[in-house]
């Protein structure tokens, strides 16, 4: 009896290849890491929300478990790789852009942001399928949550502190991982995010002037608890979500998509801008030309996201 011979090594372009899901898998991935990166430029706009709307959440949750667990496996690698890539770039490439629309014509910017955020409805719609009182359930808790954040959360005093500035750092990550969440708001709502903003900037001045002591200060009392805060964060909220996927996926995606839906609700186009409360644009008017613009917008996004979100789903299935 003879045993038939062992399939051969694959080849490292096939590695890639399947650890990407081929090249709409790639192109996917790039375009989720653009819109992530232009969405932390967007106030109230959180990055995970276009992951989430691109299909691309479960994976990038294990990704990041797989890291943080210092399992250092190729697709995991190359889907942060490509996705953090394009995210950096997308930051340098669409700041001036973004800041200037945001300026002059934000209530655009805000329906195609809504747009492309409603197009992630349909695929977490279907990951529920069938319907049970868990999923509903969830998608009920999600979308209080973020109708608690758009309208009952106040600017509080808290000291500031090591410890404050720890905790800081797990609620800024919470950006990083859950959709729909804006991590700079929440730091605005508990007085935290001059306070980091400024020591940021102490720390890059004390570099550039060589002074050791000053940046030792910053780096110590402010950006070291709040880097470990963020590490804590992402590492502790990765490895539960991944647990609850694996568990109550139902339920847990149901919770995503009330994220998903609520986040809507603190992009509203007509809206002033504000940040350190200073204004950034006054509330356009509600006229019948500008509510068709914001229309048309959110179409576009709408359109992008469906599109994209299919680009790479048969390699994957």
């Amino acid at each position: 009896m003879t045993s038939s011979p062992a399939a051969p090594p694959a080849s490292k372009a096939a590695q890639v290849a399947a650890a990407t899901g081929g090249k709409a898998g790639i192109v996917r991935t790039l375009i989720g890491g653009g819109l992530m990166g232009i969405a932390n430029i967007i106030p109230g706009v959180s990055g995970g929300t276009m992951v989430l709307a691109l299909g691309l959440y479960e994976r990038f949750v294990e990704s990041v478990a797989d890291v943080t667990r210092l399992r250092f496996r190729l697709p995991s690698l190359l889907f942060l790789g490509l996705l953090g890539g394009a995210a950096v770039v997308a930051i340098g490439l669409m700041a001036g852009p973004i800041v200037a629309g945001l300026e002059r014509a934000h209530h655009l910017m805000y329906g195609l942001f809504i747009g492309l955020t409603l197009g992630g409805v349909p695929l977490l719609w279907r990951q529920m399928r069938p319907l049970d009182a868990a999923s509903v359930g969830g998608t009920v808790a999600g979308l209080l949550v973020m109708i608690a954040i758009a309208f009952f959360l106040r600017e509080v005093a808290i000291p500031q502190n090591w410890i404050v500035f720890l905790v800081a750092g797990v609620i800024a990550s919470a950006a990083m991982v859950l959709p729909g969440i804006s991590g700079s708001y929440l730091l605005l709502i508990f007085g935290l995010y001059l306070p980091i903003s400024k020591g940021i900037k102490d720390f890059v001045a004390a570099l550039r002037a060589v002074d050791i002591g000053g940046a030792w200060t910053v780096g110590f009392t402010i950006l070291l608890p709040v880097g470990i805060g963020v590490l804590v964060g992402v590492a502790a909220l990765t490895n539960a979500l991944k647990a609850l996927l694996a568990r109550y996926h139902s339920a847990t995606i149901g919770v995503l998509l009330g994220l998903l839906l609520g986040s809507v609700i603190g992009i509203y186009p007509f809206q002033e801008l504000r940040e350190k409360g200073e204004m950034i644009a006054a509330a356009p008017p509600v006229t019948a030309a500008n509510v068709i613009l914001v229309l048309v917008a959110l179409v576009v996004g709408l359109g992008v996201t469906l599109g994209v979100s299919r680009l790479g789903n048969e390699s994957e299935a």
